[in-house]
């Protein structure tokens, strides 16, 4: 039997949504022996306040976000058998996620979603949205 999903990537961003996001991609990827990016894409304009704490005199701001982020999972991950690694990337998140799709020809994106309502899709716009419509293959979006 052929198998069709054999890379998949699992951006995450530190919420509970992307959390779920990971699982259901590992459970996903375990299931089909598939491989697995995680990918942690850290906005130019920095986390929002309160969202993480910021990081000290002379640390590098992108590696401080991303290894926030990275303890939230990291119990996870220490958990599964499936091969796994991590990328971290700096720039907007649905444009870096849809890219390195394309670069990486993965045939699989689980994305959690943000929960947002109408209103906060339609005035801000949701990066699982932009996701869906301009990824190269087939997305995963976990509420």
């Amino acid at each position: 039997m052929k198998r069709f999903i054999k890379k998949i990537l699992i951006p995450i961003d530190g919420s509970e949504y992307s959390k779920k996001g990971l699982e259901f991609g590992l459970t996903i990827a375990e299931n089909a022996d598939a491989e697995v990016t995680i990918l942690e894409v850290i906005e130019e304009f920095g986390p929002l306040p309160g969202y993480y704490e910021a990081p000290p005199p002379n640390i590098n701001r992108v590696k401080w976000v991303a290894e926030q982020r990275f303890e939230k999972i990291h119990p996870i991950l220490e958990e599964t058998s499936v091969k796994w690694e991590r990328r971290v990337e700096e720039g907007y998140a649905a444009e870096t996620i849809v890219r390195i799709a394309e670069e990486g020809k993965y045939d699989l994106i689980v994305i959690g979603s943000r929960g947002m309502g109408f209103w906060g899709r339609f005035l801000l716009g949701s990066v699982s949205d932009r996701v869906v419509h301009h990824a190269p293959c087939s997305v995963l979006v976990v509420k």
